[in-house]
């Protein structure tokens, strides 16, 4: 089969960078699932150091306007620019490759690999991007050490609790220092007190790395960190 001259591999911006280019542009979004509309004319932007949280009842379209994000879904029409990256002009390498470079992921099970300790499981993204063995170790060290998880970096997942493992979740998906931060229900499955402590951390990564973060919630202490609330109803978004 002929290649198809609309995709490319490699997540070239689409034009020079510039100070005030958004990290993610949603332009015209629209996303069904056989005869069920998810995502309706979806137009949304994020800048660098911005806190967003995204609120919506169960079914309004919060999860799939993430996973277009994040390059796991495609919408039916309309573009999806992270980075500067045409997430719709890639193929299957390419959008791996714009979510090693620029996307990092926090997600509210943790999603951690079972079989590697706290320190591999931060380092993993790195190895993916082939980042020199001593720069690893460096930026683990030091990452693990920001995360207040130095003494915990030989122990696996089941040796962690839920405050410590969203703290590795959190390092992991810094550590390759993106531009874009989705966080879905990150403090989902703590409790109160821990939860406030990652909102801490994340509301700091943010201010010192410079990242945009994309939050979705259901939380009103979580949507209070944030600059800006977006409501997602019925596929639509509203802001406050």
């Amino acid at each position: 089969m002929p290649a198809d001259p609309t995709r490319s591999h490699s997540p070239s911006p689409s034009s020079e960078p510039h100070s005030t280019a958004p990290v993610l542009a949603v332009s015209g979004a629209f996303k069904s699932y056989g005869e069920r509309p998810i995502l309706r004319n979806v137009y949304f932007t994020m800048h660098a150091s911005e806190r967003v949280a995204l609120l919506g009842p169960s079914g309004s379209g919060k999860t799939t306007l993430l996973n277009c994000i994040g390059g796991v879904d495609r919408p039916d029409s309309g573009e999806v620019l992270v980075a500067g990256c045409k997430l719709h002009a890639l193929d299957a390498d390419g959008l791996a490759e714009v979510r090693r470079k620029h996307l990092g992921m926090v997600f509210q099970f943790f999603h951690l690999l079972p079989t590697l300790t706290a320190a591999e499981n931060v380092e993993l993204p790195l190895q993916l991007l082939g980042i020199p063995t001593n720069e690893r170790e460096t930026r683990v060290r030091s990452l693990l050490e920001r995360v207040g998880l130095t003494q915990r970096a030989g122990a696996l997942p089941s040796e962690l609790s839920g405050g410590e493992m969203q703290r590795v979740a959190i390092a992991r998906a810094i550590v390759h220092r993106p531009a874009l931060l989705l966080a879905d229900e990150p403090t989902g499955n703590l409790d109160s007190q821990t939860g406030v402590a990652i909102l801490d951390l994340l509301e700091e990564v943010v201010r010192e790395t410079g990242a945009a973060l994309l939050m979705v919630t259901h939380s009103k202490e979580a949507a209070a960190r944030c600059q800006r609330v977006v409501h997602m109803k019925d596929g639509a978004l509203t802001e406050s």
